[in-house]
């Protein structure tokens, strides 16, 4: 089972089940001194990776021994939140089965699961900027990521991904729910029909997307569905426009420098300086160092959400700078530079419950418990780019019956992608470059 435990990953099409989606048959295939689990789930409202630890532990766990023997690495560790202490005390149980795997408890803090930040948390070596943790010996992979690598060895692949529904909703709940159905879709499900004045964010309330078509459609990478209304203050300041925030930021920076203090990256030793580039941004000043800074940015929105006194956007400003900077070629250099995290770090990590109460979101902070309804959709669009790097290349045709879990697009092995099976047992009707659709007879 080990020696084909890559091809299984790669034929199954697994990818990276939160945040960008890289495909694990590339991450998995390195060696390294440790393996993290990252089951911290900071971001608040989503409660995936809580249900999933809780009923499939022994696959969870037996997924992640054997990632950790392909990977050769002497420890894995499963970084949790210790205020999970049902979850922590069900893998205690199981885990006197594995020698090699411990768990690691994490504080309540955002954003404990950065993969750059836990690796200083658990092993307590700093990624150098622009790196990666296998810089520094390790590897971090998701939860669902797991289990679905455990499921590859059973010859399953990923037609499914687990979502959190919750927000304005009556009952939240997780669900796992087909790839390719709509938004609306699994709101229906969830018992929501009337969408009149929502919106909703993709992913966590920090680093989600705002969704304004609920026609559009899940992907592997979805974890959470959060219905808001659109009124709602947290939609109002991840909407505005980025004229609007260099306005705003002109007229309102008082060069505080809080956004810099409280900037995980920043307090991990790199050079990340959100006040610089809003300084520059601001004056015109020709700070060429200044603006590079912005090329740290993990993108986690505290500066935006949480930490400046006036409410302005360093986040969007620093993107905007990142990608004119890429579309100059310019990187980050990082060669012969070594890296410590603060001694003030500790005392700057963000309360989770604190980020709940500034958001608004307290009253959207509830259990979404697993549900194992099955939802069998007429119709799925299936999006051919799932995952960092090039899009899968379909390997079907219209009218053509495939049935659920059929290969029908292929990664091109000279790319860096990810197959993509069908979700859905049906009749092909439509197939382009971006997206296949299969509808049920």
């Amino acid at each position: 089972m080990l020696n084909n435990l890559i091809d299984s990953i790669k034929e199954c099409g697994l990818v990276g089940a939160g945040g960008a989606g890289f495909p694990s048959h590339v991450k998995l295939s390195a060696k390294c001194e440790y393996v993290i689990v990252n089951a911290a789930e900071c971001e608040p409202l989503i409660r995936v990776d809580q249900q999933i630890l809780i009923h499939y532990t022994k696959e969870l766990l037996e997924g992640f021994n054997l990632i950790i023997k392909q990977t050769e690495a002497k420890k894995g560790y499963i970084a949790i939140k210790e205020k999970h202490a049902h979850i922590i005390d069900k893998l205690s149980k199981e885990l006197t089965q594995y020698d090699n795997i411990e768990i690691f408890k994490l504080r309540d803090f955002y954003p404990a699961g950065d993969e750059q930040v836990m690796v200083n948390e658990v092993i307590n070596r700093v990624v150098p900027q622009g790196g990666i943790p296998l810089n520094v010996g390790c590897i971090v992979t998701n939860v669902e990521t797991v289990l679905n690598a455990f499921n590859a060895t059973k010859g399953n692949p990923v037609t499914k991904t687990f979502v959190t529904i919750t927000g304005e909703v009556s009952n939240p709940a997780t669900y796992r729910l087909p790839i390719g159905i709509s938004y609306k879709e699994a709101l229906k499900i969830c018992g929501i029909d009337n969408t009149q004045g929502k919106v909703l964010i993709d992913g966590g309330p920090m680093m989600g997307k705002v969704v304004f078509d609920f026609n559009e459609h899940i992907t592997k990478t979805t974890k959470a569905i959060i219905l808001l209304d659109k009124n709602h203050s947290l939609i109002r300041k991840k909407i505005m426009s980025i004229d609007q925030r260099l306005k705003q930021s002109k007229t309102a920076c008082i060069q505080c420098s809080r956004c810099t203090d409280l900037c995980p990256r920043n307090l991990l030793g790199h050079d990340i300086k959100p006040h610089r580039v809003m300084r520059v941004v601001n004056y015109g000043l020709s700070d060429f160092l200044g603006l590079k800074t912005a090329l740290g940015c993990s993108e986690c929105g505290i500066c935006e959400l949480y930490s400046c006194p006036n409410g302005l956007s360093p986040r969007k400003i620093n993107v905007m700078i990142k990608q004119e900077l890429g579309k100059a070629g310019v990187k980050i250099d990082n060669s012969g530079k070594n890296y410590e995290a603060a001694p003030m770090m500790e005392y700057r990590k963000i309360p989770v419950k604190r980020l709940i109460q500034r958001l608004d979101i307290k009253k959207y902070d509830r259990d979404a418990p697993l549900n194992d309804y099955e939802y069998k959709p007429s119709k799925v669009v299936i999006s051919l780019k799932q995952h960092i790097g090039a899009p899968a290349t379909a390997v079907v045709s219209e009218r053509q019956s495939v049935i659920e879990g059929e290969l029908i697009a292929k990664v091109d092995e000279q790319k860096l992608g990810s197959n993509i099976h069908a979700s859905i047992s049906g009749v092909i009707t439509s197939v382009n470059s971006h997206e296949i659709i299969i509808e049920v007879e």
